[in-house]
């Protein structure tokens, strides 16, 4: 049997009653739960349903918004910022929002297509001449559509999440690497791609990527509040420099930031407590996942899309460059629980294309740890929804797709159905998986071996062609492993069975990738030969 703490999909009573008597509390003197917005009568109970969603899935806070037409027609928010205090959220607050950032990458290419700067179907290396995959054949004919689309095949390495390597030297190491399928040939995910595509921004415009966001989207959007970046809105020493790393101020709340309405992400520890996380930087893969929002600025973005490209009268975007970004790039897989059955899936330039109810329906979620976001429209009624929340992230649902289907089934003028059960059910059985894996590992583990050498032979230096280089080290009677650089990826080692080791991380979000077990090789010449980081790739002693 698994020994692991099983993560609840819902609060103790105990728990439950503590958050709703702090939600009373602090929603009793917030100043800015009540925007000015257009009533829709028919969410006129949205409000009350949020707070049973809030409360039921465990979560701090939570804020949403909802567009129709040209109007916001629902901004709230609910919860707290961080657990223990008496600030709330509220639809002000500033979160991180992991991929829904891909959007905008696309669209800040789309302005230099609007301006006649570039073309969708131009090859990368027209750019980016320095620009290289293992293939050549691939480096030659992959376009900026191939890029947004996910049909480049480009690598999906973790070495990004780990290191402190700025951009460019993250884009030149592709070439090491592998891509997952040929060009076009299938839709694969990469976050790398995306990082190319900022590059290339950077390279017509001579302009940061954040910079050029502003000044060509969101200045004209008045999303004044939002930032490409979480170090223009937190000094360095509180921002964890890589996605799996640690603030190197240490702990980090809502203090820190004086003046600022940040709401902080929750994830758990290695024992399933909850903690509070840092701000996590994307930094180097910019384009794909740095940005950080309110749902009242995102309010203003959903308006631009679902009426081609226009808000308040200003063409922020042409209708076209607006119309191609939605449209079907390469078929791929829902990300909607509720979508139609047996209609197909496609991928488009930063948004998911699927239908809902006979209507088309484009979303994209974000999975900064502790920081699960959701967008979604309907562009044939012109309606979008934004949920940005400050929980954990095990699973893709959360209470954003079932809020968004409540939404736009209210709008569509259809009955309601119990999407909160439906989404639940799902929740569990993907945590039930979860739990299933923890429990096979478990079962596989061999008690009362020793590793092969005494534990100082494992100490020492890592590196590979890709990642690297980390140090393993006793700290006391602790065995501890750290990539370079202050704030980079780091954990404690404990043995697990012969030469393997769990790995804890300092950073992300508790086990989220916990499964994975550190592995060490050694040949019968008692030397060791490589180590398998789990899910991060092989490495060598550095002196081989």
């Amino acid at each position: 049997m698994s020994t692991r703490t099983k993560r609840p999909i819902t609060a103790s009573r105990l728990a439950v009653g503590a958050i709703l008597a702090m939600w009373v509390a602090v929603n009793a003197f917030s100043t800015d739960q009540t925007p000015v917005i257009d009533s829709e009568p028919r969410l006129s109970d949205l409000g009350q349903y949020i707070e049973s969603s809030l409360l039921e899935w465990d979560l701090p806070g939570l804020a949403v918004a909802v567009v129709l037409n040209d109007k916001v027609i629902f901004a709230q928010g609910f919860g707290v910022k961080e657990l223990g205090k008496d600030d709330p959220v509220d639809a002000k607050t500033l979160f991180q929002i992991g991929s829904t950032t891909k959007a905008f990458a696309a669209a800040t290419l789309g302005a230099l297509v609007d301006d006649g700067l570039l073309q969708w179907d131009d090859p990368v290396v027209t750019h980016l001449p320095w620009f290289a995959l293992k293939d050549p054949s691939v480096t030659r004919n992959v376009t900026i559509r191939d890029l947004l689309a996910h049909r480049s095949g480009m690598p999906a390495h973790a070495f990004p999440a780990l290191t402190l390597l700025n951009a460019r030297e993250v884009a030149k190491r592709a070439h090491m690497l592998d891509n997952q399928t040929p060009l076009r040939e299938a839709f694969r995910y990469s976050n790398q791609a995306y990082g190319i595509a900022g590059l290339i921004v950077e390279e017509v415009t001579g302009r940061d990527w954040g910079d050029w966001l502003k000044e060509r989207l969101l200045s004209p959007l008045h999303m004044s509040n939002s930032e490409g970046s979480p170090y223009s809105i937190w000094e360095d020493s509180y921002v964890a420099p890589a996605f799996l790393g640690t603030a190197p101020s240490g702990k980090v709340g809502i203090e820190d930031a004086p003046g600022m309405n940040v709401a902080m992400p929750h994830g758990v520890d290695r024992d399933g407590v909850r903690r509070v996380l840092a701000w996590q930087s994307y930094d180097n893969l910019q384009a794909a996942g740095s940005m950080a929002s309110n749902v009242m600025d995102m309010a203003n973005w959903l308006i631009m899309q679902v009426n081609a490209g226009d808000f308040e009268g200003v063409q922020v975007l042409n209708a076209t460059t607006v119309q191609e970004m939605h449209a079907p790039q390469i078929s791929s897989q829902s990300t909607f629980l509720f979508t139609d059955e047996g209609r197909p899936v496609s991928y488009g330039m930063g948004w998911t294309r699927e239908t809902f109810k006979g209507k088309t329906y484009l979303s994209h979620g974000g999975g900064i740890f502790g920081f699960p976001a959701y967008a979604a429209l309907l562009p044939e009624i012109k309606a979008g929804i934004v949920v940005l929340a400050n929980g954990s992230t095990w699973t893709p649902y959360y209470p954003h797709q079932e809020i968004t289907a409540r939404v736009f089934s209210r709008l569509l003028d259809l009955e309601d159905e119990d999407w909160k059960s439906r989404t639940m059910t799902q929740t569990q059985a993907i945590l039930e998986q979860v739990d299933q894996i923890f429990a096979a590992q478990d079962a596989a583990r061999v008690e009362n071996t020793e590793p092969t050498l005494p534990l100082s032979e494992y100490l020492g230096t890592y590196t590979s062609d890709v990642s690297g280089p980390f140090n393993i080290f006793m700290d006391g009677d602790r065995m501890r492993l750290q990539f370079e650089g202050v704030g980079a990826f780091s954990g404690e080692l404990e043995h697990w069975h012969h030469d393997d080791f769990r790995l804890f991380f300092d950073g992300g979000d508790g086990q989220a990738y916990g499964s994975s077990l550190v592995t060490f090789t050694v040949d019968t010449q008692e030397t060791i030969q490589q180590l398998e980081l789990g899910a991060f790739g092989l490495y060598r002693p550095a002196n081989q």
